[in-house]
């Protein structure tokens, strides 16, 4: 075997071994993001319906859940998602500084933007109606602006997790 064709194999068993890795913190960010939009749904329920009970301060309601989802999500894609990558302080920093931005700039202008498929969620509606689902037009719609928002949302943090926050491998001598 030439030293050419060496080389070759050699850069594609690291190549497989790299998208083998991709592949796990996919799924593992995948399984992990799903539960944290679900534990961020339950707690927004819970502070909007329980604690702060004026439809006027929804915001709040939102706000807090997501600031309180977002300190979760960290430990758990530290945790779980990136076990095997050095955390930092400046990971921490880039983390919540990504979160804010994605917070304050993106996901708002997203959710407005999925708000305007109205013909999507028309025919949601029709046919939660036509098998008697008790589904408002307005839960239709916000429900599918969330999600919609929820997965482009899950698709920008894994690539900025994956490249700018836990991006650094974990030495042979560190836990």
């Amino acid at each position: 075997m030439s030293s050419d064709s060496k080389k070759n194999q050699e850069t594609a068993t690291l190549e497989n071994k790299t998208d083998i890795k991709t592949s796990r913190h996919a799924i593992r960010y995948l399984i992990v993001g799903i539960s944290v939009t679900g534990f961020n749904y339950i707690l927004f329920v819970i502070i909007s319906n329980l604690i702060i009970e004026n439809n006027d301060l929804i915001w709040l309601s939102n706000f807090i859940a997501t600031a309180i989802t977002t300190i979760v999500a960290y430990f758990a894609h530290s945790r779980i998602t990136w076990k095997e990558r050095k955390v930092t302080k400046h990971s921490v920093i880039r983390f919540f500084i990504w979160n804010a931005i994605l917070a304050i700039a993106v996901a708002p202008g997203f959710t407005q933007l999925f708000s305007l498929f109205t013909p999507l969620y028309e025919f949601v509606y029709n046919i939660t109606s036509v098998i008697h689902l008790p589904f408002s037009y307005e839960f239709v719609l916000t429900t599918g602006s969330f999600a919609l928002n929820s997965i482009v949302i899950m698709i920008l943090n894994f690539l900025f997790y994956d490249k700018f926050v836990f991006g650094k491998k974990k030495g042979p001598n560190e836990k």
